[in-house]
């Protein structure tokens, strides 16, 4: 993308904000300042037909992947957003939308990373241009600015402003709250997790139900994650996420073998299905004494890695240390790091994951944290 190219990784964000760039003095540039946005107006003109067909189209992206994401599902509302933007070029909401699913596209469509980023960021930056207040849009610069900096402060400061302009948006409580877990302030993220959810209605707020684990595990209430997805799967039985925290919570109480059987619900296609699930089982199995069986997990993981697919690092260093291989952990952690995927990134697991207990103890782990962001957080 051209912008990259003449703007360089690190004056990423000044040039995505509409700055021309000095040569900075570290090799970190500076967070954007916002604190003169103001909410965005409010439309009072008609709508044309135009605008109305392109407002329904995105209506229609996003309900393509409000009950879950997929390759399938991620390709239809990528097409979908395309096809809002050209019949409506000044829709903020379709480029926005877009610049987050192209994210996304990494993952679930193995899109190679570089290119993921660069179509993001080009439709971030039309977007922003024509809604710079858009809470979407402060979304996804705060995933952005995290990628080009591993600058959790500046993305906090990005999710502050959009709570400032928008205080009822349940995702942005949802991001707060993860990242306010990651810092290890527990109390805060436990109360902007709760708000989200009596924000949300439908599909959303049960996503959002779904994964209120997250901040209690970190901060290491695994009996409430028990419990949490006990009652959760009797309401929706089968829920394979709900089982992979339970997995978690029961490895992190070192009762391995309940791990390994919660492991096993939340992926019972293995060595098919989702790279992280097939990790996740991996880790119970090494951990419960059963080597072999997590090594031909492992070996599907590489091998999916090898042909660029997608695969979660974090996790497949968790299978490694667990394993006994220290090197092999601390090398897939490097990748994850480099490849990092915004607000939401397995790194905020990095200082609370149990995971990592005996690893803290090594040397290099400080290099892992420091090269992770971890040093510019109070």
């Amino acid at each position: 993308m051209r912008m990259i190219h003449r703007c360089g990784a690190a004056f990423l964000l000044a040039c995505l904000i509409g700055e021309t760039p000095a040569l900075p003095r570290s090799a970190t540039p500076a967070c954007p300042d916002l604190s003169a946005l103001q909410p965005s107006p409010v439309g009072e003109t008609a709508r044309t037909p135009e605008q109305i067909s392109a407002d329904k189209l995105v209506a229609e992206a996003q309900a393509v992947t409000s009950t879950g994401t997929s390759g399938v599902t991620l390709a239809k509302a990528i097409s979908q957003y395309e096809k809002a933007i050209r019949v409506d070029p000044q829709n903020a909401p379709a480029y926005l939308y877009l610049a987050n699913a192209h994210v996304s596209s990494q993952r679930y469509l193995s899109v190679p990373k570089k290119i993921a980023h660069a179509r993001a960021w080009e439709n971030l930056e039309k977007g922003r241009k024509l809604d710079p207040a858009n809470v979407h849009g402060l979304h996804a610069l705060a995933d952005q600015a995290f990628i080009a900096t591993n600058d959790y402060r500046c993305a906090k400061r990005i999710l502050e402003t959009a709570l400032r302009l928008a205080p009822n948006n349940a995702r942005t409580h949802r991001l707060y709250a993860e990242l306010l877990s990651g810092m290890g302030d527990f109390d805060q993220a436990f109360e902007h997790a709760d708000r989200a959810v009596a924000l949300a209605e439908g599909d959303e707020r049960s996503n959002l139900v779904l994964n209120l684990g997250r901040p209690r595990f970190m901060a290491g209430q695994y009996d409430w994650v028990l419990d949490h997805y006990e009652a959760f799967l009797k309401e929706s039985p089968d829920t394979g996420l709900a089982h992979f925290y339970r997995s978690l919570a029961f490895g992190a109480k070192g009762d391995y073998e309940q791990a390994l059987v919660e492991a096993k619900l939340a992926q019972p296609e293995a060595p098919a299905g989702d790279a992280g699930g097939i990790a996740m089982l991996a880790l119970a199995y090494a951990n419960a004494g059963q080597p072999e069986d997590a090594r031909k997990l492992l070996a599907e993981l590489l091998g999916r890695d090898a042909r660029g697919e997608h695969v979660v690092e974090y996790r497949i260093a968790a299978v490694y240390e667990a394993l006994g291989e220290r090197d092999e952990a601390l090398k897939w952690l490097d990748k994850e790091i480099e490849d990092r995927s915004g607000v939401g990134s397995w790194l905020l697991w990095l200082n609370q994951d149990p995971a990592w207990t005996a690893m803290r103890e090594d040397p290099r782990f400080k290099e892992i944290q420091r090269r992770a962001g971890w040093s510019l957080t109070p």
